[in-house]
């Protein structure tokens, strides 16, 4: 995976492939996160709160999902007031699958556009006012993959040493019969120095918030039944290195907003995003296998 194109909403998490799948799935955590203190560790999910966020997570068919979303890349550097760069438009496609031990192997693959903030169009540069010149983007095509259990989130693969992660499901609440569950993952990189081929790098963070929405009614459904579901993310993140913020200190977050729709129910994809997807990444819509 490219860094030209694996940013994501996640994006220093697929950035430095610690979602992707690579030989298969690692043993517990990571070493990282097996170290961590144990106030840190997430406590075990109660069952119905599992089965519910699965629910709304994947299709009972145990097919692939699309996840449909807009929303906009704000940036803060400490001292300044945040600004939104970019609108952002994508879709991703996941699935998963039950595993002996009683949790999910879950996989999903995304690729997203960062558009003017005006038009909405894809861009080909962006004003970075914080600097006062364009930036180039990097659009993004980020495959993920994570396992769901009621331990909490584990990243697919072992994390490299001086990587600390952490993931949580949790039951938000409830308002007028919605229930919100979330998917929170946090993740604190170390720095690291430079080398013949690449800089130094400063302590990095990236976390990814999400939260899943649907109506207490949908719950009550036969577990063999799909279930809407609607989300949105928020991420506070260090600056991404084609913003050429130059190492200040500082977050981003990419609001996104979306649903979860099947994956033949292409009209719940805007026409703009729909043609460029098919155009540049045609896989991510066709078929119902689970690859």
């Amino acid at each position: 995976m490219s860094e030209a194109t694996a940013w994501s909403r996640r994006e220093a998490l697929a950035g430095l492939g610690l979602l992707a799948v690579s030989g298969g799935m690692a043993h517990a955590a990571g070493s990282a996160a097996s170290s961590a203190p144990a106030a840190s560790e997430p406590s075990i999910v109660p069952a119905e709160v599992f089965a519910d966020f699965m629910r709304l997570r994947t299709s009972p068919e145990g097919r692939p999902v699309l996840w449909v979303y807009s929303g906009v890349l704000v940036v803060k550097p400490e001292g300044e007031v945040a600004r939104t760069l970019a609108r952002i438009e994508g879709l991703s496609r996941s699935f998963a699958v039950a595993q002996p031990d009683g949790s999910y192997l879950w996989t999903l693959d995304e690729a997203g556009y960062y558009c003017d903030p005006q038009t909405g169009e894809v861009a080909s540069s962006l004003f970075n006012p914080f600097i006062g010149q364009n930036v180039v983007p990097k659009h993004y095509r980020s495959p993920q993959t994570l396992r769901f259990s009621r331990n909490g989130i584990i990243p697919g693969r072992e994390l490299p040493p001086g990587i600390d992660f952490r993931g949580e499901i949790t039951r938000l609440g409830e308002v007028a019969g919605t229930v919100a569950l979330t998917e929170d993952l946090y993740v604190r990189m170390g720095a690291t120095a430079a080398t013949a081929d690449r800089p130094a790098r400063p302590v990095r963070f990236a976390n990814s918030l999400a939260t899943f929405t649907t109506l207490r009614r949908n719950l009550q459904r036969p577990a063999n039944e799909w279930v809407d579901c609607q989300f949105n993310y928020t991420t506070l993140n260090t600056f991404v290195d084609w913003l050429q913020m130059g190492g200040r200190a500082g977050v981003q977050d990419m609001r996104l907003v979306g649903i979860k729709c099947r994956l033949e129910d292409r009209e719940a994809v805007p026409s703009s995003l729909r043609a460029r997807i098919e155009r540049e990444h045609p896989d991510l819509l066709k078929g119902s296998e689970r690859t």
